[in-house]
């Protein structure tokens, strides 16, 4: 007998470059969920979520956590620093019972390393002007080692004490002589006592995950995936080399957890009602002046990992990819974007770009060649609006907010199903 397959995977992913509340809709979806997975990414980001109007910092675990039928895993896509992961056991564990059946960490996740953390901050000072701006959190490094393949994943903790101590000679034949020239130097055997550390701490978690997932799929329980980073970020289509390192796309978030295209239901494109990115790279709509600054402050746009300030600018749909197969859009921020436009009297939305003397309704991918960033094409709305208070329908809301959607929806051919209109997660019209 055949088994057919149920579509009833949710991935919620980022479209432009991040910090876009994912969280927020991952929260929605995840509230009846069997299953809530992290899946690519590591501590480089951060979402936030709400227990009992309790607001929780997460990096690494997967908010659906706080469900109580949801178990959360940390798939073999994500790099983890071991640390980072057991301060939010530790906190997480002040509001969840944190079970060996409540968290799983697949024992194939890569282990960041204290010394890829030294090599994240010794590779971007090799960089000079040609920084990425990476959060020197140790993911690059140890996703290069996992390319590599000479990375420690959790199921090498388990490795005979000389097997183990082994790998680790191989490892620091790589990255001693690097690491030496700013006067670092390792050990095997403070190597081996940290993995050794790290495995009693974590030991009950880990395990591998792929039976009670594939149980899961074979029954059509509802999967959420929590994508980390967004579309832009991603290490093969995004804005290379400014991007992460892992893929982050809806293929990305999808393989990196061992699931195939064929189980996943919806693909939820999450972006905000203007445009934010952090660190480098090209940002076409980027507001430098008055108009930037107002989007921030309206905006909170600082970082939740770094509390660095994002760069701000405009919606814009041509950074949008159709590529991807999104099925739904959660724009939220519409109630900001709509305060916004009280404020300075108008609202631009990105319809297309002049670049190399042509107009383009793509985003370009040879920025980094021909060194030109695309000149914005805008559409305009006059004014602003504000959201009522306690509103829940789409129909409820301002003519001017509704007009904003449909126009949104009208240019990319994907329906704004989740609308944020305001900060907390209860704050969402879903049509």
């Amino acid at each position: 007998m055949v088994n057919k397959i149920k579509p009833c995977v949710t991935a919620v992913v980022g479209s432009y470059w991040g910090d876009c509340g994912k969280a927020r809709i991952a929260g929605f979806e995840g509230s009846d969920a069997v299953l809530s997975l992290r899946t690519q990414g590591g501590n480089n980001a951060g979402h936030t979520v709400y227990y009992n109007g309790d607001k929780i910092p997460l990096h690494l675990v997967p908010g659906g956590i706080i469900y109580p039928q949801a178990t959360a895993i940390i798939c073999h896509g994500v790099v983890v620093d071991p640390k980072v992961l057991l301060e939010e056991i530790k906190l997480l564990s002040k509001y969840v019972d944190i079970t060996p059946t409540k968290l799983i960490i697949s024992d194939r996740a890569h282990i960041i390393m204290p010394y890829h953390i030294d090599l994240d901050k010794l590779q971007e000072e090799k960089r000079g002007a040609n920084k990425i701006g990476t959060t020197n959190r140790g993911i690059g490094p140890c996703y290069q080692d996992q390319a590599g393949r000479i990375g420690l994943r959790f199921q090498d903790l388990f490795r005979q004490k000389e097997d183990l101590q082994n790998k680790i000679k191989l490892i620091l034949k790589f990255h001693s002589n690097e690491l030496e020239t700013i006067g670092i130097k390792y050990t095997v055997e403070e190597i081996y006592d940290y993995c050794i550390d790290i495995r009693e701490k974590l030991k009950v978690w880990i395990g591998n995950p792929d039976n009670l997932i594939a149980k899961t799929l074979q029954e059509g329980g509802k999967i959420v995936i929590e994508g980390a980073q967004a579309d832009h970020l991603d290490i093969l289509s995004g804005d290379y080399p400014n991007c992460t390192s892992s893929q982050c796309n809806p293929s990305g978030v999808l393989s990196a957890a061992g699931i195939g295209p064929l189980y996943a239901k919806k693909v939820i494109a999450v972006m905000k009602a203007y445009c934010s990115r952090v660190g480098n790279g090209p940002f076409p709509t980027e507001l430098s002046g008055k108009e930037g600054d107002i989007i921030r402050e309206f905006g909170h746009e600082y970082g939740t990992t770094t509390g660095r300030p994002r760069r701000c600018g405009w919606l814009d749909l041509v950074a949008f990819s159709p590529l991807r197969g999104y099925s739904d859009i959660c724009l939220n921020h519409l109630d900001t974007i709509g305060l916004i436009g009280k404020e300075l009297g108008h609202i631009k939305i990105c319809t297309s770009y002049k670049y190399q003397g042509n107009e383009t309704k793509i985003f370009p991918s040879n920025m980094e060649v021909t060194k030109e960033i695309p000149i914005p094409n805008y559409h305009i709305f006059e004014g602003g609006w504000e959201i009522p208070k306690n509103c829940k329908t789409f129909e409820e809301l301002p003519k001017k907010a509704k007009e904003y959607i449909e126009f949104i929806e009208n240019y990319t051919g994907v329906p704004v199903t989740y609308i944020g209109v305001g900060p907390n997660n209860e704050d969402t019209i879903v049509r």
